[in-house]
């Protein structure tokens, strides 16, 4: 008798916690996947509700982290007041509107403009290049400058604590924020493989890693955080204005090739290659984009609940993803060879992943 009330009683407590007590597992990540490495952040910022999964029960770790995850991921750890709020939606909701943000995000973008991070002409630029649609992505050169401003930290032009290989290829703006990121355990000293890749977009897996050290510092400088004002001269982050930023970025530039006098093979994402080219922090990542294709299937597999088909790509909208490439789907249509598929898909590392098929047509037996 005692042993069923204990075991009433245990269910009783299982159903009655609060769902944060528990992991929220999904399942193409685990301890022992690819993405092990990642598995307790993720973890920790679902249970936070910090980083969520999609409804299919997947979290996408290889997917990489867009411009609007960025503003609501640095929202949520900076945690605002709803004065704070309420403040920020009434200084930036009418632009936030105008720019088409999706519902979801205008919170977050209308305080990320409230406190500095980024700038009206940020958004202006995020809406021209199609990064609030996803079409392309931020890298991590200006993911690391998003951070460095929402928390506040300052500046730092002691270099000495960064290991990367590839130093001398990351953007001016960010080395600048690099070093205390680094001190402050938010970012690594060696990177991933012993480069920054500050080019590449930053996937859903690495984004926890950064979240979750992010979140440990602001908890210990809230103070910090929420007294100090981001300084005036890195108002404008993104956009060519030369009538305002010549003169500041040709001393940039000359101070970068002092200290560069040995490397001819500076490729600084903000270009200091001609004296009118300004350092521009808005820029897509070279990998992970959205493609577009038109294809034929060549070969249907059944696994089952789940088939895959393997499909020719016969037309597309980037260079870089050609005619002639061959992706394999899972799909639980029926789909029957010398089907023509269209969908669209992430591309990076030289593949394409999360791919969706918008509409199929069947092919005549």
């Amino acid at each position: 008798m005692k042993k069923k009330i204990i075991a009433i009683n245990l269910v009783l407590i299982i159903l009655l916690a609060p769902a944060s007590l528990f992991a929220k597992s999904f399942k193409d990540l685990s301890k022992n996947g690819k993405s092990s490495w990642a598995y307790n952040y993720v973890d920790e910022l679902s249970n936070k509700n910090i980083l969520k999964g999609y409804e299919d029960g997947s979290f996408k770790p290889n997917k990489p982290v867009s411009f609007l995850e960025i503003m609501q991921i640095l929202k949520t750890v900076l945690n605002p007041s709803q004065d704070e709020i309420k403040a920020a939606r009434d200084a930036y909701l009418e632009l936030v509107n105008s720019k088409g943000v999706l519902d979801w995000a205008k919170d977050a973008v209308c305080y990320n403009l409230y406190q500095g991070t980024i700038t009206e002409k940020t958004l202006k630029v995020a809406s021209e290049k199609g990064f609030l649609e996803n079409k392309v992505y931020p890298n991590r050169n200006t993911i690391a400058v998003y951070f460095a401003r929402a928390f506040k930290i300052e500046k730092n032009t002691d270099l000495s604590n960064l290991k990367y290989k590839d130093l001398n290829n990351i953007n001016s703006l960010t080395l600048e924020y690099l070093p205390n990121l680094v001190n402050y355990n938010i970012f690594t000293s060696t990177g991933s493989e012993g480069k920054f890749n500050g080019n590449l977009a930053i996937r859903r897996s690495e984004i926890a890693v950064i979240t979750s050290k992010g979140l440990s510092y602001v908890e210990l400088n809230k103070n910090k955080i929420k007294n100090q004002v981001n300084p005036t001269e890195a108002n404008d982050l993104l956009i060519n204005n030369t009538e305002e930023k010549n003169n500041e970025v040709n001393n940039l530039d000359n101070q970068n090739n002092n200290n560069n006098n040995n490397n001819e093979n500076n490729n600084f994402i903000f270009e200091n290659k001609k004296d009118t080219e300004l350092r521009e922090e808005l820029k897509p990542a070279e990998e992970y984009f959205t493609v577009n294709f038109k294809g034929k299937v060549i070969e249907v597999i059944d696994g089952g609940k789940v088939k895959y088909i393997r499909v020719e790509i016969t037309e597309s909208d980037s260079n870089k993803f050609t005619p002639g490439n061959i992706i394999t789907v899972n799909t639980f249509r029926n789909h029957n060879k010398n089907d023509i598929v269209e969908g669209s898909g992430i591309f990076g590392e030289n593949s394409l992943t999360n791919i969706k098929l918008k509409w199929w047509l069947r092919a005549v037996l």
